[in-house]
């Protein structure tokens, strides 16, 4: 009975331990350009499971404002430059003068 039970704990724990691949292939991710790509599509360490209720955010790079789609977005853009990286401002500072919005040729500038 001993040896049953231990048997039983030790197939308990090997299944615990493995990494299981998601069986589910819909779950999004964002791409280098902070576009939505499916997971299985995803290639590098940057790139992050977004959920669709994350709220936009008004970010800076003490250059310009920026309207990121969520903060997941903008996390992911700040991994894959980290030289240029975004921070959260209050949202009504991206609706104010405050600080100009990011020009189309500025989006160029850092890959968006």
């Amino acid at each position: 009975m001993k040896l049953l039970v231990l048997f039983f704990l030790a197939l308990i724990a090997y299944s615990a331990a493995k990494v299981m691949p998601m069986a589910n292939s819909n779950s999004l991710s964002i791409d280098q350009h902070g576009k939505r790509v499916y997971a299985d599509q995803a290639e590098d360490k940057c790139d992050y499971y977004c959920g669709e209720k994350d709220p936009s955010v008004c970010a800076t790079n003490g250059q310009c404002l920026l309207k990121f789609e969520s903060r997941c977005a903008m996390a992911a853009y700040n991994c894959r430059n980290p030289q240029k990286m975004f921070q959260t401002v209050d949202d009504h500072r991206c609706v104010q003068d405050w600080e100009p919005l990011c020009l189309e040729s500025d989006l160029r500038e850092f890959g968006l």
